[in-house]
């Protein structure tokens, strides 16, 4: 008979796999980019066609930074920043001490 797993046991199991951690941080991050783009754009009222135009990029390249699928280059981003008319700030922030 098989074992019962939870989600969480199989979670556990597979980010302590060699370079799991490394790629669920990228791929937070790449999300967490492209959730504030795609904000900062529909703040403005803009498509991602509109984007993509102001910044030199297909719709389809701001779709799929939008969408967490690629991580981009500070280049890309400050191509995005000043389409969107905002101030890229790249920062080492310290980590909060463990109680």
């Amino acid at each position: 008979m098989s074992e019962t797993t939870t989600w969480s046991e199989l979670r556990d199991r597979r980010l302590a796999e060699p370079g799991a951690t490394e790629a669920y941080n990228a791929a937070r991050l790449a999300f967490e980019l492209g959730a504030g783009v795609r904000e900062l754009r529909e703040a403005r009222g803009w498509s991602q066609t509109q984007l993509a135009n102001a910044a030199g990029m297909t719709q389809s390249a701001v779709a799929r930074f939008e969408a967490g699928g690629a991580v981009p280059t500070l280049p890309v981003l400050e191509r995005l920043a000043q389409a969107l008319d905002v101030e890229l700030a790249v920062r080492f922030t310290p980590k909060p001490m463990a109680a």
